[in-house]
């Protein structure tokens, strides 16, 4: 939500505004500029704050360039009401002991930071950051989760010299060193029993509708990212019930068999909503497939399919579109407990042979840089933290309606039943109209074969080079020989635990 550069902390200097930042000497703070978003400035003579936040629908839009002037109890107030503001919002505060930023809970564009010297460097895009470095040294517990594909929601980068702000967490800059203040674990809750006329599906359709009327967006100038699961399904769903066809649709498809039964399923969906839609074929984008990188410098953690997502994307943006609604936080709100799987055991992936001894001890230590428990799963803050930069690189604005604080306690409180396999995902969907082939499709539909297909035509002679030099080997993390061994196989077809060669290559190509 916002980038700056801070140093030279002097106590009551003037923050002037000017083009698209405030300035203070060499220091300065630039908020991500869309219409989403709205800026509060606020000085009392010695201090001074800066307010990044999503806007309130039915509220008057509040831009303030330069910094208003109030009295200190009035400053106070302010400044206690920018803290509670209940959507997601960056909170800049400067005062003779230094510089601050808050984050708000479940932010939809996470910051990071570094420090190099005596400057703060900030910004929402870590490819960016990258290049403000004080040095390239790598971190060696985030990168081997990341060759794993066994990443944690943290404060850990792949870059030990950066560091990501996670929500409800504050930052503090003196000068020259940062601390960090964090939150205390979010209370979560249990499941509930229902009373014997409850309407959980009426129930679940009145909870998204109420988180999409909190959300600031304009309806015709929105798309739903609509593959048919059932997620998205449910998102779009909503939208047309509030908004009728204005909002539209798009999905990156599939081919073969599993790409004929989800155009079926979209079909089906798309004559329930009416809206407008956009395919991207994935298979024309592969991943590993340098005619289709795109021309930015990728962070570390985006998404395996961002060339694909990435085209989408811009043919939205050609037609007007300024947000994305988004179906993630569907499966975690859905989720079942270990206890209630019936299994205590935790998921571990696989470890591939290319990891060196060094690099598989460290992915024992789980616990490092996660911050307390949040309100929303761990895993849910992570694929919003991944995808924010592709969005914000676009112009575009994600929303996430099923990641909601509340469409999240609702699914905490649904009984068992109604949260095993999607049961009520699935039941709104069918009291909507829609067939069991849309509800309950028989075939899984997955990228794999484009992974796959990827795998095999790129990664023999991408692994290859990596060989040739790579900050991964010098490091340490990865073994030249089973590199080697890796490559040849690759030559001869994809086996399963092969295919997590793609994690090498995705985290070489953005670290070189």
């Amino acid at each position: 939500m916002l980038s700056a550069r801070i140093l030279d902390l002097r106590p009551g200097a003037a923050w002037v505004f000017s083009g698209d930042r405030w300035r203070s000497g060499a220091s300065w703070i630039a908020p991500y500029d869309h219409p989403a978003l709205e800026t509060l400035a606020v000085r009392d003579g010695r201090r001074v704050f800066f307010h990044v936040r999503e806007r309130l629908p039915g509220c008057s839009v509040e831009n303030t360039c330069v910094p208003a002037l109030l009295d200190e109890r009035a400053y106070d107030a302010s400044l206690a009401a920018a803290r509670d503001w209940p959507r997601g919002h960056l909170l800049a505060e400067v005062t003779e002991a230094g510089f601050t930023l808050s984050a708000g809970h479940c932010c939809p564009a996470p910051v990071y930071y570094s420090v190099a010297g005596e400057e703060l460097h900030l910004h929402w895009d870590l490819a960016v950051l990258r290049g403000l470095l004080p040095h390239q040294g790598l971190d060696e517990v985030e990168v081997p989760r990341l060759l794993t594909l066994s990443g944690y929601y943290s404060r850990r980068t792949v870059w030990s010299a950066a560091s990501m702000l996670t929500e409800r967490s504050a930052l503090c800059f003196d000068g020259t060193s940062v601390t960090v203040r964090e939150p205390r674990p979010a209370l979560h809750e249990t499941a509930r029993v229902l009373d014997e006329d409850a309407d959980v599906v009426g129930g679940y359709e009145r909870l998204l509708n109420a988180v999409l009327a909190d959300t600031w967006y304009v309806p015709e100038r929105t798309a739903v990212e609509l593959s048919g699961g059932m997620d998205s399904s449910n998102v779009a769903l909503s939208l047309a019930a509030r908004h009728g066809s204005l909002p539209r649709a798009g999905a990156l498809v599939h081919d073969g068999e599993v790409g004929a039964q989800q155009m079926r399923r979209r079909r089906e969906l798309l004559a329930v909503t009416g809206f407008d839609d956009t395919v991207v074929r994935a298979a024309d984008f592969p991943p590993l497939d340098p005619q289709s990188r795109p021309a930015w410098r990728l962070g570390p953690q985006e998404e395996t399919y961002i060339a694909a997502h990435s085209r989408l994307l811009r043919s939205w943006v050609a037609d007007g579109v300024l947000w994305v609604a988004t179906g993630v936080g569907g499966d975690e709100m859905l989720s079942l407990t270990p206890a209630e799987r019936g299994s205590q055991r935790q998921y571990r992936p696989p470890v591939p042979p290319w990891l060196t001894e060094r690099a598989v001890e460290a992915l024992a230590d789980g616990e490092s840089g996660i911050p307390p428990a949040p309100p929303v799963s761990d895993s849910v803050l992570r694929a919003i933290a991944c995808g924010a930069p592709m969005y914000l690189r676009s112009g575009l604005w994600p929303l996430y309606p099923l990641a909601d604080h509340a469409a999240w306690r609702f699914g905490q409180w649904l009984p068992v039943e109604w949260r095993r396999d999607k049961r009520l995902a699935r039941e709104r969907m069918a009291r909507a109209g829609l067939s069991r082939q849309v509800t309950h499709p028989p075939l899984r539909e997955s990228f794999h074969g484009v992974l796959q297909e990827a795998v095999q035509r790129f990664a023999p002679e991408q692994v290859r080079e990596v060989m040739k030099g790579s900050p991964l080997l010098d490091f340490g993390f990865l073994d030249a020989g089973e590199l080697a061994a890796a490559a040849e196989r690759l030559e001869r077809g994809v086996s399963a635990q092969d295919e997590m060669i793609v994690h090498v290559l995705r985290l070489h190509a953005a670290l070189t």
